[in-house]
């Protein structure tokens, strides 16, 4: 009975063990999945420009979030690529306005 037991438990940390990794690797990829750490380079001087017209710093997700918004890309696919919710896109559009003069024109 005891040999079972033994058998049952080291069976148990084997599987808690293999599902801690697969969640390891899972971030990790997910985290290499939204980081579009530098801006686009097409348009490098021009994003430059808008990310020294900023009064307030900005922090490094506002900088990932407007390096999407420079590629073009759509709120629904910015929500889709950091895995949040459009609301929170939203959200962060207003946060990167309030840190730049009232007149200046973002991309977005």
């Amino acid at each position: 009975m005891e040999g079972l037991v033994i058998i049952l438990l080291s069976l148990c940390l084997a599987v808690g063990l293999v599902t801690l990794l697969m969640v390891f690797l899972l971030f990790a990829r997910w985290k290499r999945s939204i980081r579009p750490d530098r801006l686009p380079e097409s348009d490098s001087a021009a994003a430059h420009s808008i990310l020294q017209a900023a009064v307030k710093p900005l922090s490094v997700i506002e900088k990932k979030y407007l390096a999407l918004f420079l590629e073009g890309k759509s709120t629904e696919d910015i929500s889709k690529a950091m895995r949040v919710e459009p609301s929170s896109v939203y959200t962060m559009k207003y946060r990167i306005k309030k840190k730049y003069p009232g007149d200046y024109q973002l991309p977005f």
